[in-house]
C-alpha cells in the first residue's frame, strides 16, 4: 500500500510531474550529455552477474533504473519516487529498452517505505537526495531496507567545484545557464530556478559523510567527479 506523502513532498511532487515531459531533454542539454558517465561511474561498482535486489529512490523517469537492468543480469530493481508524472515516462522508456520484467516502478515516500526490513542488497539514488524534506529520516528509511553488508550510493551536485574558475563558471551556469535553458525547453521557469537553488542549499559534503556515519553507515567514503561538481557517497549497513 501507498504511503502517505506529506504537503510539502506533494508540492515537489506536483513540480516535478509538471516538467516530466521534458525533463529527459533538459537533463542532457544542461549537463552536456555529462550525466551519463556520472551514472556509469555508479554502474560500475555494481555486480553484472550475481543475483540482486536494488532499490532506486527518488527514481524520476528511470535513467538510472534502466542502466542498472542492463548491466545487472540477475538484478531486480524496485524504481520509487513520488512524482507519478516521472514514473509514467520510466514505465515507458522501461518497455522501449526491453527491462520491463526487471523493474517495477512505484509511487512511495522515501521517509516511510513500503517494504520488509533487510530487503535489499544495493539503493541507488542519483541526484535526488537534496529534494528530500528530512534527509535524515530517508538516510534511516534506506538503512532499514538494505540487508546487512548492503550498500548505498549515491551521485548527488557539489555546491562548490574544486578550482576557483570551475566555482566562477558553474555559479553562472547553474543561475543564468540552468533556469534560461530549462525553462524555455520545459516551458516552467520556476521549476529551473528551484533546483539550482536546491544545490545551493544542500549541506557540505563533509557534512554529509558525517552525518552517513552518524546515522550508522559503515565504510562511508565520497568522490569528487568532474572537478567536483559531482559527489559519488558510498556506505555499507553491517548489521
Amino acid at each position: 500500500m501507498e504511503k502517505e506523502i506529506n504537503k510539502e513532498s506533494s508540492g515537489i511532487a506536483k513540480m516535478f510531474d509538471n516538467i516530466a515531459h521534458s525533463y529527459d531533454s533538459v537533463n542532457h542539454i544542461l549537463s552536456f550529455n555529462i550525466d551519463k558517465k556520472w551514472r556509469k561511474y555508479l554502474i560500475e561498482r555494481l555486480p553484472t552477474t550475481h543475483s540482486v535486489k536494488i532499490l532506486d529512490l527518488a527514481t524520476g523517469t528511470g535513467d538510472l533504473a534502466i542502466m542498472m537492468a542492463k548491466h545487472c543480469k540477475n538484478g531486480k530493481i524496485r524504481a520509487v519516487d513520488i512524482s507519478e508524472g516521472m514514473l509514467d515516462i520510466g514505465r515507458k522508456k522501461s518497455a522501449k529498452n526491453r527491462v520491463e520484467e526487471k523493474i517495477l516502478f512505484q509511487k512511495a515516500n522515501g521517509e516511510n517505505m513500503p517494504f520488509e526490513d533487510n530487503t535489499f542488497d544495493y539503493c541507488t539514488i542519483s541526484f535526488g537526495v537534496r529534494n528530500f524534506q528530512n534527509l535524515d529520516k530517508v538516510l534511516i528509511e534506506v538503512y532499514r531496507c538494505l540487508k546487512p553488508g548492503g550498500k548505498l550510493f549515491i551521485l548527488e551536485f557539489g555546491r562548490k567545484p574544486s578550482s576557483k574558475i570551475m566555482r566562477l563558471l558553474y555559479k553562472i551556469y547553474s543561475s543564468v545557464w540552468i533556469p534560461i535553458v530549462g525553462g524555455v525547453v520545459s516551458k516552467n521557469r520556476a521549476a529551473y530556478k528551484y533546483l539550482p537553488k536546491s544545490i545551493e542549499k544542500f549541506i557540505h559534503w563533509h557534512d554529509f559523510v558525517e552525518k552517513m556515519k552518524n546515522i550508522g553507515y559503515s565504510a562511508v567514503r565520497h568522490k569528487k567527479l568532474t572537478n567536483g561538481i559531482v559527489i559519488f557517497y558510498e556506505g555499507v549497513k553491517l548489521k
